[in-house]
């Protein structure tokens, strides 16, 4: 039991995952945000690297070409609010497309 418990532990500490902290995330809802202040694929991707690294989002594909960003991301994890915070902290600005 030890050992498992050590294992739990030691595992979660190297993929980030608290001890009873599901590792799972399921989508619930996607956004497109249309995108200021990008000047090159290389800022569409780094981008998307933020977005996958935040807390809450499944999936996130930004393209330079149509400036959008289209995320998908678990609503008890993590608001549309808090995407549109998240982008400018990267130094853009996001506004949501409305269907």
């Amino acid at each position: 039991m030890k050992t498992k418990l050590l294992f739990t532990l030691l595992l979660g500490g190297l993929w980030g995952v608290g001890a009873g902290e599901q590792t799972a995330v399921t989508a619930n809802a996607t956004n497109r945000f249309k995108i200021t202040g990008m000047h090159c694929d290389g800022c569409a991707g780094g981008l998307t690297a933020e977005l996958k690294e935040t807390r809450g989002v499944v999936r996130a594909q930004v393209t330079f070409a149509n400036r959008l960003a289209v995320v998908a991301y678990d609503t008890n994890r993590i608001s549309a609010a808090q995407l549109v915070a998240t982008i400018k902290k990267a130094g853009y600005t996001a506004q949501p497309v409305r269907p």
